[in-house]
C-alpha cells in the first residue's frame, strides 16, 4: 500500500533549508511564483548537461513517465530492470514510509545485482546539498530493495576544452562519494519523520527569516516571509552577530540603527545617507579618481555568454565568451560623444570578429572607462591567450582601463537611493533622474546572454530575432551612456 504522505528528493531538500518553505510549497500553491525567464534558462541548461551525460552510457533505457507519475514510473523502472538493462534513465523508486527520487543515471555494475547511482550536476564541483541529495537518493532506492554499490556525481569538469566534437569522457568529472554519502544515510529516517510530521500541519510552522532564506538556494517564499522587512534594512548592512544584536532588539530598519552602534567606515556613510537622506560626498578623492582619466575616453561595456557546454572550438565550460560590446568616445573633456558597437550576428565563434573590431576602435592612447574592470580585463585577457597575434594591443587596452565603479563602490560618492549597492543599474536613476533601465525590454546582463542563445542556437524567428538584436543593442549601448552621464556627476560633484 503506497505512503500516505509522499515526500519527493526537490521537496526534502526544500525541507532541510527550511521546514516552512516545505509547508508553503504543500499547502499555498497560491503563493508559489512563475518561474523567471533566468532562472528556466538554468533548469534548463542543468537537463541539457544531463542529456549529454547520458551519451558517456551505452544502450541505456529511459523512464519517461513524468515526474508526478510516481506508480507509471516505479512501474516503468522494475519492468527495466527485469529486463536486465545495463543502465536506466530518470529511474524512479518509492521507499516504504514514502521517500520518492528518480535518479539521473543508474548504471549496472557488471553482470551483478548491484547498481551505480550516478547523479549529474552542471556545477564544477562538488557541493554540501549535492551530498545530502545523493543520500536521499541512496537512502530510497535501498530502502525500496535495490542493491547499491557506489553513489557516483558526474559534474562538469571546467579545464576542459573543446578541440572538435564535445569528449564527454573529459567534459564530465566522476567522484565516488559513497562514504560520505552512506555516512549521511543515517539522517534520512528521522529527517523524513520530521518533514512529513511538518507537512501534516494545519498551519504553517514558525520559522524566523535568515540566511538559510538564501542558502544555499533562494527560497520562493521570500516576498511572503519577508513582506515585514523594508527594502533596505539591517540585513543589506550586517550579518553575524551585529545582525543578531539589533534583530533581537526589534531593529529592521536602517534608520532605527542606534547612534552608538558600532559600524565601519563604509557602513557608517551609509547609515549617515539613509537617515539624513543627504548625499555623502568625498571631493578630495572624487578628484584624485578624476585626475587619472586621460583623453580621448573610450566608455566601454562588454556582453558575454558563459555556456555550461563549450559552443566553439578552444573554449572551457562557463568560459566568458564576448559576442557584444558598446563604445562611447569622447575626445575632449566636455566634448561631443560619438557612439558605435560590435553585436556578432551569425552562428559562430564570434571572437575573432570582436576582437579586430575592439582593437580597431580604441585606439592606442587615453583611458578606457569601465564600470568593474575585473570583468571586461579578464575578458581581454582570456582572447589575448586564444588570439596571441592581438595580445600586446589587448593587454594596451587593460593598462589603459579606468574603473569608475571605484568612487561609487569605496563611497566616495554615495546616494541614499543607492541603498548599500554600487550596481550601474541602481547608481545611474539615483544620480541621473532621467535615465534608467526601466524601459528596456533586456535590462541586465543575465537576460541578454540568454537571448543572444537564443539567437544563435535558431530557437528565434527571423522576426523575433530581429527584435532581440535591436533589444542587445538598446540595452549595451544604455551602459555605456551610463558611464559618460556618471563621470559628468563625478566631474560636477568635484568643483562643487
Amino acid at each position: 500500500m503506497k505512503p500516505k504522505v509522499i515526500i519527493s528528493k526537490s521537496q526534502y531538500l526544500r525541507g532541510l533549508q527550511c521546514p516552512k518553505a516545505l509547508w508553503l510549497f504543500r499547502h499555498r500553491p497560491d503563493l508559489k511564483p512563475d518561474i523567471p525567464p533566468v532562472r528556466q534558462h538554468l533548469f534548463d541548461s542543468g537537463h541539457e548537461v544531463g542529456r549529454l551525460a547520458q551519451t558517456s552510457f551505452r544502450d541505456g533505457v529511459e523512464i519517461i513517465a513524468p515526474y508526478n507519475r510516481i506508480d507509471a514510473a516505479v512501474h516503468s523502472t522494475e519492468k527495466a530492470i527485469r529486463r536486465k538493462s545495463a543502465t536506466i534513465f530518470e529511474a524512479a523508486a518509492v521507499s516504504p514510509e514514502g521517500a520518492y527520487s528518480r535518479i539521473d543515471i543508474m548504471h549496472r555494475n557488471g553482470h551483478s545485482l548491484e547498481w551505480d547511482l550516478v547523479e549529474v550536476k552542471s556545477t564544477t564541483g562538488i557541493k554540501d546539498v549535492h551530498l545530502n541529495d545523493m543520500a536521499f537518493q541512496r537512502y530510497t532506492f535501498e530502502t525500496a530493495g535495490h542493491k547499491i554499490r557506489s553513489s557516483i556525481l558526474m559534474y562538469i569538469d571546467n579545464t576542459y576544452v573543446k578541440r572538435g566534437a564535445i569528449d564527454t569522457a573529459k567534459l564530465f568529472q566522476r567522484e565516488d562519494c559513497s562514504d560520505i554519502v552512506q555516512g549521511r544515510m543515517s539522517e534520512v529516517p528521522d529527517d523524513l519523520r520530521r518533514l512529513k510530521s511538518v507537512i501534516v500541519r494545519p498551519t504553517e510552522p514558525e520559522v524566523s527569516i535568515g540566511s538559510h532564506c538564501k542558502t544555499p538556494f533562494a527560497c520562493d517564499y521570500i516576498p511572503y516571509c519577508w513582506q515585514c522587512v523594508p527594502d533596505y534594512s539591517v540585513y543589506n548592512l550586517f550579518s553575524g552577530r551585529k545582525l543578531e544584536s539589533l534583530l533581537v532588539r526589534g531593529i529592521l530598519d536602517v534608520a532605527g540603527i542606534p547612534d552608538d552602534f558600532d559600524l565601519t567606515p563604509r557602513q557608517t556613510i551609509e547609515v549617515a545617507a539613509f537617515k539624513q537622506q543627504q548625499v555623502h560626498m568625498d571631493a578630495y578623492r572624487i578628484a584624485r579618481f578624476l585626475e587619472k582619466l586621460v583623453y580621448p575616453l573610450y566608455f566601454l561595456d562588454y556582453e558575454t555568454i558563459m555556456p555550461a557546454i563549450p559552443l566553439f572550438e578552444g573554449t572551457r565550460p562557463y568560459q566568458q565568451v564576448p559576442f557584444q560590446f558598446s563604445l562611447h568616445v569622447q575626445k575632449i573633456k566636455g566634448g561631443a560623444v560619438a557612439h558605435s558597437e560590435f553585436l556578432h550576428t551569425d552562428l559562430g565563434d564570434p571572437r575573432i570578429g570582436f576582437v579586430r573590431r575592439l582593437v580597431g576602435s580604441c585606439g592606442d592612447t587615453g583611458s578606457v572607462v569601465v564600470y568593474n574592470r575585473a570583468f571586461e580585463a579578464g575578458v581581454n585577457t582570456s582572447l589575448s591567450e586564444a588570439f596571441p597575434a592581438y595580445s600586446e594591443k589587448l593587454s594596451g587596452i587593460n593598462n589603459r582601463m579606468i574603473d569608475l565603479l571605484v568612487p561609487f563602490r569605496s563611497r566616495a560618492l554615495y546616494h541614499p537611493d543607492m541603498r548599500g549597492s554600487a550596481s550601474l543599474k541602481i547608481v545611474l536613476p539615483a544620480f541621473v533622474s532621467d535615465l534608467s533601465y526601466d524601459d528596456l525590454t533586456i535590462a541586465d546582463g543575465q537576460t541578454a546572454a540568454l537571448m543572444y542563445l537564443k539567437v544563435i542556437k535558431t530557437d528565434a524567428t527571423g522576426e523575433e530575432k530581429e527584435s532581440i538584436l535591436s533589444d542587445l543593442r538598446r540595452y549595451c549601448a544604455m551602459d555605456t551612456l551610463a558611464e559618460v552621464k556618471l563621470l559628468e556627476v563625478l566631474y560636477h560633484m568635484a568643483s562643487e
